[in-house]
């Protein structure tokens, strides 16, 4: 029984191991493809990025969860084509990554048709105040590809 009970215990320690393996793997490749301007046809596009964390008092005594919002822009103010979205985002902290998908947001007085806004909701508890590289994947319907554009030193904010 002990000798069962230690080879599952080296098995779990082995493949939690492997998993931050790949997350560092998975962070470098991604760095790697990203672009700090992405150009798909005859249109640019530049990432914008926004992350806070409350501790207004009516939020948990150590904070809400991370929340990101992200704008895929049009370097030339043209309409972005339909075939253009934006799926998913990495935010990446030295070694550490979030990764999530985007939900739409609410037409909001400041939208138009030359950007795409999305947000990105319950994210790590990770502290206020510093410095995280945000990864936007951007898919192109029309030649089913996918593209990774990035946002470096993205400041994450604390709001009371």
């Amino acid at each position: 029984m002990k000798r069962s009970l230690f080879f599952i215990l080296a098995a779990l320690s082995f493949l939690s191991c492997d998993c931050a393996q790949k997350d560092k793997r998975q962070i470098l490749q991604i760095k790697a493809n990203a672009v700090d301007t992405l150009t798909i046809g005859s249109n640019s596009f530049v990432l914008d990025a926004s992350l806070w964390r409350d501790f207004q008092p009516i939020s948990p005594e150590n904070g809400k969860p991370m929340i990101s919002i992200n704008w895929l822009m049009s370097t030339d103010s043209v309409k972005i084509p339909d075939n253009i979205s934006m799926v998913k985002q990495y935010v990446i902290y030295k070694d550490e990554i979030w990764a999530a998908n985007y939900e739409e947001v609410a037409s909001t007085s400041g939208s138009s048709e030359y950007k795409i806004e999305r947000i990105s909701r319950d994210g790590p508890k990770w502290e206020t105040g510093i410095f995280v590289d945000v990864i936007a994947q951007i898919h192109d319907s029309q030649t089913n590809k996918d593209y990774y554009i990035i946002r470096k030193n993205v400041l994450v904010e604390r709001t009371d």
